[in-house]
């Protein structure tokens, strides 16, 4: 029987985090766009990957990720996005989700997004 490996104490689990899901809609000019619609808050803790774990990124789209610590909660789905308490937006790209038992934890791999412009040059 496999058991989980990792375990997050309480006082790691003190940033908080904001859920959104992005939603298309007409604004005033009635045209569409599409802008992230709040739906929850959650507490999570920083992990940080081994130096093994980041050698074995590099090079693929997992390098420039971030990976949080919530607990198990099965609202939390991938095209979600995340803002972390820097204020930087991310998109949740893998989800290790484990509900073993009442103190389960879902690691969350995260990737920077990325606000285009247009062309190749971001213009």
């Amino acid at each position: 029987m496999a058991r989980s490996s990792y375990r997050y104490p309480l006082y790691r689990m003190r940033h908080k985090a904001t859920f959104s899901l992005v939603k298309s809609h007409q604004n005033k000019m009635g045209v569409n766009t599409n802008e992230p619609v709040k739906l929850f808050d959650l507490h999570y803790a920083k992990v940080n990957l081994t130096i093994m774990q980041r050698y074995g990124t590099t090079g693929s789209t997992l390098e420039h990720s971030t990976v949080i610590a919530i607990r198990h909660n099965t609202k939390v789905t991938e095209p979600m996005i995340v803002t972390l308490a820097d204020g930087i937006d991310y998109k949740i790209t893998n989800i290790s989700s484990n509900d073993d038992n009442y103190i389960s934890y879902d690691l969350l791999t995260l990737n920077k997004v990325t606000k285009g412009g247009g062309g190749a040059n971001g213009k």
